[in-house]
C-alpha cells in the first residue's frame, strides 16, 4: 500500500526487505531480487517463488517479473526461474536449518519470520485423519512482506471512541486486500496507546492472532508495533483465546480477525458478559453479503456491534466506504475516504 493521506510506513519497512528477508532467501534468487529493486519497485508486498516457474515480485501497482538482462519485466518471457533447489536453500535458510522446529507453523500453511514477515507454503499435504499433519515436497513459497502503516486508522478512530476511557463494539468488513487487517492492527496500537488529540486514554487491549496476522509474533515476541498495553495470545483459535485472555489479562478490549467460524458467537457474548469491548473483522463486500454467514448473521441479529466499518477499493485499498450505527443501521460515514 502506498503511503498516503499522512500515513507513514513504519521504518522498518525501507530496511528490512535487505535486512530480514534478502539474507534468508537463496542467494541467486536474493541478488536477482536485490538487482531489480534499484529501479524504483519497493515497497514491495510479495515476492513469489514457485519451482521451475518465474520470479514474481508485487508492490501496490502491479506483478514483476525479472528478465534475463535482470531488468524488472511486464511479461515472463525469457524471465529469471526459480528452482526447487532455491525453494529448498529458502526454507532451511527461514527455519534455521531447523524445518523440523516450524512443523507446527509449517502444517498450517505458513510461518513467520524475524521482522513480521509471513511465508506462505504450498506443496503436498500429509493427512491425519482429517487434518493436515505436514506439509511435504514444498513446491511453493510466497513471502508477504510486512508493511506496517502508522496512522491508517486515523479516519476510522473517531467512529470508535466513545469518551476518554471507552470505544464501541465494532465490526470492520472487507473484501481480501482492502486494508482490513492493517488498519485493525493500527487501531490496536492507537487505543492501547492513546489518542490525545482525541482525549482517549490508552487501554489494555488483548489481541487473539490465530493466523499469526495482527502481531505477526515471533518466539511469542509481536514484531509489529501494536501498543505499549497490549498483550498478544498467538496461533490459537479466535473462540478459544478470546475466553483465555478474558480470565488470564484482564483486557479493556479484545482484538482478532476474521469471526465466522463455529464457536466464534459463543466467544464473543463471554467477551460482551465479561465487561470487554470487542473490534473483530469478517470478510465481505457490504453488510447485506455477511448475512449469508451463519455466525455472522446471528452476531448481527443479537445487536452486538455498535459500529459497522465497511472498506473497499474503490479509491483504492483501504478505501472507508461507508459507516453505519450497529443500533439504527443508518450510514453516518463514509463516501469514500482513503484511510490507507
Amino acid at each position: 500500500m502506498k503511503e498516503d493521506n499522512g500515513n507513514k510506513l513504519s521504518a522498518k519497512s525501507t530496511s528490512s526487505l535487505r535486512k530480514d528477508i534478502l539474507p534468508l532467501i537463496s542467494g541467486r534468487v536474493a541478488a536477482a531480487v536485490s538487482g531489480a529493486l534499484i529501479y524504483g519497485l519497493e515497497p514491495l508486498e510479495e515476492i513469489r517463488l514457485r519451482a521451475g516457474k518465474p520470479l514474481v515480485l508485487q508492490n501496490w501497482s502491479r506483478e514483476w517479473f525479472i528478465g534475463s538482462d535482470g531488468l524488472p519485466a511486464a511479461k515472463p518471457a525469457g524471465s529469471f526461474i526459480v528452482t526447487r533447489e532455491d525453494i529448498r536453500t529458502t526454507l532451511e535458510l527461514m527455519s534455521e536449518n531447523s524445518v523440523y522446529a516450524y512443523q507446527d507453523e509449517i502444517k498450517n500453511g505458513f510461518i513467520t519470520i524475524r521482522g513480521g514477515h509471513r511465508v506462505g507454503i504450498a506443496g503436498r499435504a500429509v493427512l491425519d485423519g482429517g487434518s493436515v499433519r505436514n506439509i511435504k515436497d514444498i513446491s511453493g513459497l510466497n513471502i508477504r512482506i510486512s508493511n506496517q502503516i502508522f496512522g491508517c486508522s486515523s479516519k476510522v478512530l473517531r467512529y470508535l471512541i466513545k469518551n476518554e476511557t471507552d470505544i464501541y463494539n465494532t465490526l470492520i468488513i472487507s473484501p481480501p486486500q482492502c486494508g482490513k487487517t492493517t488498519i485493525l492492527r493500527d487501531i490496536a496500537r492507537n487505543i492501547s496507546n492513546g489518542v490525545p488529540e482525541m482525549g482517549f486514554r490508552g487501554i489494555k487491549v488483548a489481541i487473539v492472532d490465530e493466523r499469526s496476522e495482527i502481531a505477526a509474533s515471533l518466539r511469542g515476541v509481536p514484531q509489529n508495533d501494536v501498543g505499549l498495553r497490549t498483550d498478544v495470545l498467538d496461533g490459537c483459535p479466535k473462540s478459544i483465546g478470546m475466553k483465555m485472555m478474558i480470565r488470564s489479562m484482564s483486557p479493556k478490549a479484545i482484538i482478532t480477525d476474521e469471526i465466522g467460524n463455529d464457536g466464534d458467537r459463543e466467544a464473543v457474548h463471554s467477551v460482551l458478559n465479561a465487561g470487554v469491548r470487542i473490534i473483530t473483522t469478517a470478510h465481505g463486500y457490504n453488510i447485506s453479503e455477511l448475512k449469508s454467514r451463519r455466525e455472522v448473521l446471528k452476531l448481527m441479529e443479537d445487536k452486538v456491534f455498535d459500529r459497522y466499518i465497511v472498506l473497499d477499493d474503490s479509491e483504492g485499498p483501504g478505501t472507508l466506504a461507508e459507516v453505519v450505527d450497529g443500533k439504527t443501521m443508518k450510514v453516518i460515514g463514509g463516501a469514500g475516504h482513503r484511510v490507507v
